[in-house]
């Protein structure tokens, strides 16, 4: 009869052991998302403006540059659409013609401020709870270009109101950007409609 209630109670022990990781679990990941929060600055020479204005930067852009991540990596033809949400935060819609399937393809994403909103930080999220930075760091006083980068040089874009964005801006741009740590080799210039509108390849 002993032998038999200890066996019974072991799987009750094993459920509340499992109970109890999957607490941690969610306490640490609580802890890591606040921190990430705090976090105002980026670490390094990766400077956001401190001049950004969310209403002016919603809408329309054009792909000029970037580096390959992911999905990115064959589109063509790609485009951002932001929209200012009710909350202050900023709803993303990446489009692009994908090299490999002949398809459309679209992914969705929100951008948080991670300080004040005319500090162009943010944190962005494209799948599920997991972020990444999202930092508005150079951007034309009519808001006709953008340049953005991630909290490493592993995420860099080059964006245009327009599908072409001359040769001068995209070299100071370039240059900029290497002084952050970006290699210049490593941008990839985007297609737009069969055509390289920088004339880089």
């Amino acid at each position: 009869m002993h032998k038999l209630d200890h066996q019974q109670r072991q799987p009750q022990h094993t459920r509340w052991l499992a109970l109890a990781a999957g607490v941690a679990a969610v306490a640490v990941y609580w802890w890591t998302s606040s921190q990430a929060k705090n976090k105002v600055v980026p670490v390094g020479l990766i400077e956001p403006v401190d001049d950004f204005d969310a209403e002016r930067f919603a809408g329309d852009w054009y792909e000029i540059a970037r580096i390959e991540r992911g999905l990115g990596k064959p589109l063509t033809r790609s485009r951002v659409e932001y929209e200012l949400l009710s909350d202050g935060s900023l709803g993303i819609i990446n489009r692009g013609f994908h090299a490999g399937t002949h398809r459309w393809v679209e992914s969705h994403g929100i951008a948080r401020f991670v300080g004040a909103p005319h500090f162009g930080a943010m944190k962005a999220s494209f799948k599920g709870p997991f972020h990444e930075g999202y930092h508005v760091v150079a951007i034309d006083p009519d808001y006709r270009w953008a340049m953005l980068m991630g909290d490493t040089t592993d995420s860099f874009k080059l964006l245009s109101r327009q599908p072409v964005l001359d040769g001068k801006t995209t070299d100071r741009l370039v240059h900029q950007a290497a002084l952050m740590g970006v290699e210049a080799a490593r941008i990839h210039w985007v297609m737009q409609d069969g055509i390289n509108p920088t004339g880089h390849w």
